[in-house]
């Protein structure tokens, strides 16, 4: 198409941002509720991802796709249109302005309401909290405008399903106003326990805010009764509509809130655009949440005065092309129908609910139904983190969403610190929901699978495989020669790390445990993999010496077999000599290259947040089996008089616990002593008490988001401190034996197991010291120093390091008490 020939002032234009605009009423000219040719609508579900599969795209409730029409939309007005508003009048300027308030004026139609009550934003968390900042505002602002300004003794009500840009803001308004924030909890089923809504909203009440769908549990909250309760006491409502406006009909004629907020990306329209909607006396009441151009009315060097609303709070330049794209969704909705929309979703959704049910080990998170829910569902796989289910359904072209969907005490709530949603909307199939549901029982069954029989002796025999090692008067060719058969060894064994892991993972080394000879054939049966791939991987394993091939069958084929030993490391996790789950570890590690490559440019760190999460899954996978054995039956009772103190009542703190796997280790085994875990990662400590509540224990088990540093007399007194394998992640670990020396009791003991390795890299020899030194420059070193303290020590610092630090605490017995190849471990005393 020509452009210039169309370029004109009138709506007559055939531009998308005109096309979507011509038709102002909501609802009319509907279309056939087609699948293909909606689907048709959205280029994206066309594309082919991974191994090239067809996209399965099922996290809508993240952001929607968008169709043609809105794509035209926003590109057509910076094609053809674009300028800026309100502000110039030459014929170009004209078309924006009246573009973006016809824009407003078809948003506003598309919740039932009048364009002056729609605030443009950038998303719904500004819209939320510009609600919460003009309220703290109102104190401040001048006389007229004070009218609901809170205060100290005024109460806000959230509930505990919230989204985090529904929760964050109302915590900020309490801290700078001095009221009280309280919150309705959730019942089992993943509803809003109203049985105490009475007290809890109660005549102090000034703010509600709640979800209309939780993003998390799908649950359709009975907006009715809080609205109803909210007026008895003269509360304002704030409703979070972002799961909600997308999917069914929504007017704020009907809801009885007082302000309303959603995102145009969850509704099939561009980023950067949200809309709040307010009563319009309360809007005229609110100081602004932002100042600038165009929010004004009269400005002098003394004094400004306001625009009305909705000016007022749109500060600046607004969201010219991301209105009108929104604009153009709204009308693209209103063909589909918001109804025939909610009826398609809660099909998938029934289907999906029904599907998950029938699946063995998943558990879906809020209600097992579909009445009064959305078309998100949260759901759990025992034995199975969200990553792990994200990944091996991202293998198939299939996206979720996998974490703690921005509201982290929904999950908590449920014992999860983070879960796994699949989210539906109108161009989505039954036949994806059935992709979906065949690939989570797929990984279901990988779980549940324990081929292979147990251990046939108790210990393992080593096997060692010398490198060449060449000498000072070799020639030159042969050093080199000899170096470059190591190096390609090394490469051989790094890259063989991809095939233990999957072997790991695949449940091979398993099905191969006490099994005998086995063909590839076999293999695969036992594990429900292919044999081409079963064959190739064997192949692998022989070369590095991991199997054996004691011969072959009478029909030719090669057999391989797990010597017992072997199976001790490889197969079996809760052996003491167990080491697969390191492989997976080393993997993680080179997602985080190009961020430690900065590092050592720039001296910065990495933080745990910034590692995968399989990291952390496999290093306590390789210390597990040690501490198992261990720390009970060894490390302990090697402490002078320590097992007594247990065995007769002790108080015990687990500095940088993690998620308690040592600490409850501990408890299970004195259960006449009491036991306090720490650890700065707050959900890391949510997860342990989530365990200590599960394994019965947090009657005297108790986890506290607390630095070391930063532990102080005020807390209990100590007879035992313990520090497994964390002082040298810490950025400061003088810092943190002071905080254990001032819990400890004067007679007390801190038992500190570190990495056994040394500073002196030539006394580290023994394979595992080998393994350290290398996690050190990639992990342990970075981790420390991104928490900014004054000294990272490495995980090899040595025993002399760690000693002097000791005694700068004020330490003065220090004695290495036990050790294995992995840890040292040392008894420090006052």
């Amino acid at each position: 198409m020509n452009w210039r020939v169309h370029m004109n002032a009138d709506s007559d234009c055939p531009c998308g941002a005109h096309s979507a605009l011509r038709d102002s009423v909501p609802g009319a000219g509907q279309r056939v509720f087609d699948l293909d040719e909606i689907r048709a609508d959205f280029p994206i579900l066309s594309r082919r991802v991974g191994g090239g599969v067809p996209l399965v795209y099922l996290d809508s409730a993240a952001t929607a796709q968008k169709p043609e029409m809105v794509l035209a939309a926003e590109a057509d007005f910076y094609r053809l249109h674009n300028a800026n508003v309100h502000r110039s009048s030459h014929q170009v300027a004209r078309e924006a302005t009246d573009l973006l308030e016809r824009g407003r004026a078809r948003i506003a139609g598309f919740i039932g309401a009048r364009p002056q009550d729609m605030v443009l934003v950038k998303n719904a968390s500004e819209g939320l909290n510009l609600v919460a900042y003009a309220l703290a505002n109102a104190s401040r602002a001048e006389r007229e405008l004070r009218s609901l300004a809170l205060g100290p003794g005024d109460r806000v009500v959230i509930t505990e399903m919230e989204h985090h840009s529904n929760l964050m803001p109302w915590q900020q308004l309490c801290r700078q106003t001095g009221a009280e924030l309280a919150w309705l909890t959730i019942t089992q089923e993943g509803r809003l326990d109203l049985d105490n809504l009475d007290e809890v909203v109660n005549e102090r009440t000034k703010v509600v805010a709640f979800t209309h769908q939780s993003n998390v549990y799908g649950t359709v909250n009975p907006l009715s009764v809080l609205v109803k309760r909210a007026k008895e006491v003269g509360a304002l409502t704030v409703l979070d509509a972002c799961q909600s406006v997308p999917h069914f009909p929504v007017d704020v004629t009907e809801l009885g809130v007082d302000f309303l907020a959603f995102s145009g990306h969850k509704m099939c329209g561009p980023t950067g655009i949200g809309v709040l909607w307010g009563r319009g006396e309360l809007l005229r009441a609110l100081p602004p949440f932002l100042t600038g151009g165009e929010m004004n009315d009269t400005v002098a060097m003394g004094h400004s005065t306001y625009a009305d609303p909705p000016q007022r709070f749109e500060a600046g330049t607004p969201m010219i092309a991301q209105a009108i794209g929104l604009a153009a969704a709204c009308a693209y909705l209103d063909t589909l129908g918001r109804d025939r929309i909610a009826e398609h979703c809660a099909r998938l959704t029934a289907r999906a609910l029904e599907g998950l049910a029938n699946i063995p080990g998943a558990r879906i998170v809020g209600p097992a139904d579909s009445r009064d829910r959305g078309p998100a569902i949260s759901f759990a796989l025992k034995g199975r983190f969200p990553d792990e289910i994200g990944e091996h359904l991202d293998e198939r072209g299939i996206g979720i969403r996998v974490g703690h969907l921005c509201a982290r005490p929904a999950c908590v709530r449920f014992g999860l610190p983070a879960t796994t949603r699949a989210s539906f909307y109108a161009y989505n199939t039954e036949d994806e929901i059935d992709v979906f549901l065949e690939a989570v029982a797929e990984l279901a069954e990988h779980t549940g699978h324990q081929a292979g029989g147990p251990p046939t002796r108790e210990k393992a025999e080593a096997r060692a495989v010398a490198s060449p090692e060449p000498t000072a008067d070799s020639a030159p060719s042969e050093l080199v020669t000899a170096f470059s058969d190591r190096v390609f060894t090394d490469a051989a064994t790094a890259v063989g790390g991809l095939a233990v892991s999957l072997g790991d993972r695949l449940g091979l080394y398993r099905a191969m445990a006490g099994a005998g000879p086995l063909t590839p054939a076999q293999l695969a049966e036992r594990t429900g993999t292919q044999e081409i791939y079963v064959r190739e991987w064997l192949h692998t394993q022989y070369g590095a010496g991991y199997v054996v091939s004691p011969g072959t069958e009478a029909d030719g084929q090669r057999t391989y077999e797990l010597p017992d030993a072997h199976a001790q490391v490889l197969a079996h996790p809760d052996a003491p000599t167990a080491g697969v789950g390191i492989f997976t570890a080393l993997q993680t590690l080179y997602r985080v290259e190009d961020r430690l490559a900065q590092c050592f440019r720039t001296g910065e760190g990495v933080d745990w947040s910034e590692y995968p999460p399989q990291m952390f899954r496999a290093v306590a996978r390789f210390f597990r089996p040690a501490y198992n054995a261990n720390i009970v039956t060894r490390w302990l009772p090697a402490l002078q008089g320590v097992r007594e103190r247990l065995d007769s009542g002790a108080q015990v703190a687990d500095i940088g616990c993690g998620v308690g796997y040592s600490t409850m280790l501990m408890a299970a085994a004195f259960p006449r002593s009491a036991f306090d875990g720490y650890d700065y990662h707050a959900e890391s400590i949510d997860r342990a008490a989530i365990i200590a509540e599960e394994r019965d224990l947090d009657d005297r088990v108790h986890f506290h988001t607390v630095a070391a540093a930063d532990l102080d007399a005020d807390r209990p007194a100590y007879d035992l401190v313990t520090f497994f394998n964390c002082l040298h992640d810490m950025g400061d670990p003088l810092a943190a034996l002071k905080g254990a020396r001032r819990i400890l009791k004067p007679a007390g003991t801190v038992m500190l197991v570190e990495p056994n390795g040394e500073a002196d890299p030539t006394m580290n020899t023994h394979p595992v010291s080998k393994l350290f030194m290398a996690l050190s420059v990639g992990l342990c070193l970075p981790a420390a120093v991104a928490q900014h303290g004054p000294q990272a020590l490495g995980n090899h610092a040595g025993e002399h390091a760690l000693r002097s630090l000791a005694r700068e605490a004020g330490f003065a017995h220090w004695r290495r008490a036990a050790e294995t190849p992995r840890s040292a471990v040392y008894e420090i005393r006052a």
